[in-house]
């Protein structure tokens, strides 16, 4: 075939053209096939697609077009909308692909970034200094992908008949800290609007968030393979600069960001938190499985994840195992609180993300009462909010994930919600409903030391459900309901049972029979 490779001639269009002429293709400069786009100015390739002399356009594209956001599920597909701000200099990755999908037959290639001073990359900037600014209270994972493995992929796209946005990046990922520690760059956590004005050039908002990508079209429609991993394709770059430490990388690490070493040195708060400040009585740890797929389901109160780290402690301390708690993007949007859930295991709530974490046969934890049950008044504390709102009950049918109950009493008094305050900043910033006014808080945000009581039920199997069965919106809200019901009745028994908020024992063992399930729906099919 014949190819010619026009706009920014940088390191990566000169190692596409070494390939393409290894592959026995010709360069020309006229009477092409196929043109090869590295994105210069974007009138110069609106005039190069109305010309209509080639046949296919490839465009040289970022996978920073979706935008670094804590929506962000993570390994985000090429259906994914771009969040990108209408005001990032990023912009010019979607304007080049508007301009060449006017073509019939083109493609657009989003690369993570690759690992040459190929231009525009901030975070390639980064790891190749002595010092770097970023956001202080985030640490996103990053990809990369070798000098090599992304001139291969643009060939691979310009020698097929596929069309379309295809993602690429190495294998895996690595939290942006530890690429950084590799790399021997000092960082320097700054608020982000001090980091714009430390680097002038720095986009500190693709330093925020994770606007990692999944590469499965490419591997199945390009046929296209990196050849290095992530981890890779960075130990490889840093082996020319000095100072590096190679031996500091890991073979891999957690696709969301947990880190194991994270959760262990944070451990003695845990269990100061659990067996001293809030006293925590606890039955049913047994009923925990130690290896295998399961949807842990509790009552959530608190307005703090505070509850989160309780059940994370408990279950680490006594099972051995990390509960993946899905949670909701509005907690990603605070500093250090992001890098907090994300280190100790948090996801995104998405279903795609619930389906990756029990491919994995994790323990996946969630709180069907989401954010609202967070925030309900204290009159009404122990009154679950409707569970047939959230999908865990689709989460667990389609994933045939059996379903753990939790009920929980104790949780509520720690900032107990006597009034609110609605505004339209405090939602707008933090994604809270309203700004509660509790004991303590917002004065001092310090919560109440109640006795916390956690009563693990025996696993709930799926009452015959089948995958299929998740799109019968009927099933999938009795079965949200009859969970409902489940934790309800042992927190109606338990709060019976309580006669102090600060001390006292109400965990016997002899939890409420479970209700039958099925009658009404069987006799509605029957």
């Amino acid at each position: 075939m014949r190819f010619s490779i026009r706009g920014f001639q940088g390191p990566l269009a000169g190692t596409t053209r070494d390939r393409l002429l290894q592959r026995g293709h010709h360069l020309v400069e006229s009477g092409a096939d196929c043109l090869i786009y590295f994105p210069g100015e974007i009138a110069e390739l609106a005039t190069l697609v109305a010309d209509g002399a080639f046949r296919r356009i490839v465009l040289r594209s970022h996978a920073y077009a979706y935008g670094s956001s804590p929506k962000n599920p993570g390994m985000m597909t090429e259906e994914r909308v771009s969040l990108l701000p209408a005001d990032s200099p990023a912009q010019r990755w979607l304007q080049a692909e508007a301009t060449v999908a006017r073509h019939s037959h083109w493609v657009s290639i989003r690369l993570a970034t690759v690992l040459s001073a190929d231009r525009g990359d901030a975070l390639f900037r980064k790891l190749a200094a002595t010092y770097a600014t970023v956001p202080a209270g985030h640490d996103p994972n990053v990809q990369f992908l070798s000098l090599e493995d992304a001139a291969a992929v643009l060939v691979a796209a310009a020698e097929s008949d596929c069309t379309g946005i295809f993602n690429a990046a190495g294998d895996g990922v690595i939290p942006l800290k530890k690429a950084l520690r590799a790399a021997g760059t000092t960082r320097i956590p700054l608020p982000k609007p001090l980091v714009r004005l430390a680097d002038s050039e720095a986009d500190p908002d693709q330093l925020e968030y994770n606007w990692t990508v999944s590469c499965a079209r490419a591997a199945q429609e390009l046929v296209f393979r990196p050849r290095l991993s992530t981890v890779q394709a960075l130990a490889g770059f840093l082996h020319t600069k000095p100072g590096s430490n190679i031996g500091a990388l890991a073979a891999q690490y957690d696709e969301w960001g947990m880190d194991p070493d994270y959760i262990q040195a944070w451990g003695w708060w845990f269990a100061f938190l659990r067996k001293v400040y809030w006293r925590v009585d606890f039955e049913g740890m047994e009923n925990i499985p130690p290896i295998g797929r399961a949807l842990y389901v509790a009552s959530h109160r608190g307005f703090m994840p505070l509850d989160g780290v309780i059940h994370l402690s408990l279950i680490h301390a006594h099972r051995q195992r990390t509960v993946r708690f899905l949670i909701i993007p509005s907690l990603l949007r605070i500093p250090f609180l992001c890098n907090f859930l994300t280190k100790v295991g948090g996801v995104v709530a998405s279903q795609q993300n619930a389906a990756r974490l029990f491919e994995g046969e994790n323990l996946v934890g969630m709180f069907p009462e989401g954010i609202r049950g967070a925030f309900t008044p204290y009159k009404s504390a122990y009154k679950l909010r409707d569970f047939s709102k959230s999908g865990f009950a689709r989460m667990a049918i389609v994933n045939q994930a059996p379903v753990i109950p939790v009920a929980v009493v104790g949780h509520a008094e720690i900032f107990p919600i006597i009034a609110r305050i609605n505004s339209s900043l405090v939602t707008r910033t933090l994604g809270w409903p309203y700004l509660p006014i509790a004991p303590m808080f917002p004065l001092a945000p310090v919560p109440i030391p109640s006795k916390w009581h956690v009563r693990i039920l025996e696993p709930v199997p799926l009452q015959g459900l089948q995958p299929a069965d998740a799109d019968n919106a009927q099933l999938v809200q009795d079965f949200s309901r009859y969970i409902q019901n489940i934790v309800q009745k042992n927190i109606d028994q338990m709060v019976s049972r309580r006669k102090h908020i600060f001390w006292g024992h109400l965990l016997d063992g002899t939890a409420p029979p479970r209700p039958h399930f099925g009658t009404r729906e069987r006799a509605m099919e029957a």
